[in-house]
């Protein structure tokens, strides 16, 4: 008899992609779905990156493990006034999409992985898959940001190397998903202290750096110190996931890991498209229209984020205002009794009477490693043509409740949605 891996067997289908697999069946239906359940930044391809595509796509060579060299030389420069000259200190690649950077260094580091709670639907996956235990740290939110207590973080390795266990590396996400927070830079800088003092390898996932809201990008890698990697891409502030381009930067200070990952790269996924490289990398070449771009779709980001935000406040629930990426998550605590009388005990229940009752989709705690009992959810605000918001926001239009109103009316169904849950809660 054939049996399938344990390990596979074992994982479950991402939940984010889960969920937008469902979304799409029902609407080829002709159901109408209400859509905060997947991450999918809804704006056109630059046109320049259109023509770019095009003229590479003759391109059919193989190219070098880690990308094209003048592509990897390119990105490297993008990214000195964001990250510092501690890129020179780095070796750049190139990967199908950042998930597969994820992935790869938690398979080429050696040891469990410490996992700040909540954390995106993949990492611990991605650890199960590889045969290494996941170290929960918990984490805390305020009004404007998430944090992990140094002490905390630093008692969590200490309480997993006297239980046997091998805490070697962490990820940490900035602008968050699933929050929409980001850490703050004493924050930041008080966590690589510890992680460097106790040997723990740093895997910095800046997928949604340039997705912040005040524009400023925070790095792991710029205070100098310990062993940090970077991995991030093009999906989030260019809306090019399907593009899957992904760069990593990889430290020199740990002796062979840039080589070891391009072994890794050499038996899987052998290179990244040519055409898509070579298209990527005008991408990374600063050209106004291209920053002009990224900038404009930000500001559509956090105006459609904070309408979220404001909306599920005015309903009573507890809110933290997303300060990056899009997305809001919500605590419905408050409304725990209400909710029982009517068998919501869960956000995985909440979620499910929101889909099966009032056809919206969102996605629980739970997914995201949180605590299942708890009573909150990740809503993603996406849901919006995004090609018709920005170009009138381009041709002039002010951002604000009337844009939101006119643009992405389905958000402001989405509040409805709630108020409506909420209301027939209460009676």
């Amino acid at each position: 008899m054939i049996s399938l891996s344990r390990k596979v067997k074992e994982l479950v289908h991402s939940p984010t992609l889960e969920v937008n697999n469902q979304v799409a069946e029902r609407r080829a239906k002709g159901e109408p779905v209400l859509h905060m359940g997947f991450g999918e930044s809804p704006f056109p391809v630059p046109e320049r990156l259109q023509k770019s595509l095009a003229t590479a796509a003759h391109r059919k060579d193989y190219t070098a493990a880690a990308g094209v060299p003048e592509v990897r030389e390119t990105v490297r420069e993008y990214y000195r006034p964001l990250v510092g000259d501690v890129v020179d200190d780095m070796d750049v690649l190139i990967a199908p999409g950042s998930k597969l950077i994820l992935y790869a260094l938690q398979a080429v580091i050696e040891g469990d992985l410490l996992l700040a709670i909540p954390s995106w639907v993949s990492y611990g996956p991605q650890a199960k898959l590889l045969g290494t235990e996941v170290i929960r740290v918990p984490t805390t939110s305020g009004a404007e940001d998430y944090q992990i207590d140094p002490q905390i973080l630093r008692e969590c390795i200490k309480d997993a190397r006297s239980k046997g266990l091998n805490p070697a590396k962490i990820i940490l996400n900035f602008p968050n998903n699933p929050t929409g927070l980001r850490m703050g830079h004493d924050n930041l800088e008080a966590l690589i202290k510890v992680c460097d003092e106790e040997s723990i390898f740093v895997i910095s996932d800046e997928i949604y750096g340039q997705v912040a809201f005040d524009e400023e990008y925070f790095s792991m890698a710029s205070f100098g110190v310990g062993s940090v990697a970077i991995s991030t891409g093009l999906s989030k502030h260019l809306s090019l996931g399907g593009w899957r381009f992904g760069v990593g930067f990889i430290p020199k200070n740990v002796p062979g890991l840039f080589e070891a990952l391009c072994s890794f790269i050499s038996e899987t996924w052998s290179c990244v498209s040519t055409p898509i490289q070579i298209a990527a990398q005008d991408a990374y070449r600063k050209f106004p229209d291209i920053e002009a771009h990224i900038a404009d779709c930000t500001r559509i980001h956090q105006l459609m984020n904070t309408y979220i935000c404001e909306g599920l406040r005015g309903l009573g629930v507890h809110c933290p205002e997303p300060t990056g990426a899009f997305y809001n998550y919500p605590d419905f605590e408050a409304f725990r009794t209400d909710f029982a009388r009517h068998n919501i005990m869960t956000s995985q229940d909440l979620c499910e009477v929101l889909m099966s009752e009032y056809h919206l989709a969102s996605l629980s705690e739970a997914g995201f490693d949180g605590l299942a009992t708890r009573l909150t959810l990740r809503l993603s605000g996406v849901d919006y043509d995004g090609a018709a918001a920005l170009e009138a926001y381009q041709g002039g239009e002010a951002l604000n409740e009337g844009f939101v109103h006119k643009y992405a009316p389905n958000l402001k169904l989405q509040i409805e949605t709630f108020q409506m849950l909420l209301a027939k809660v209460k009676n």
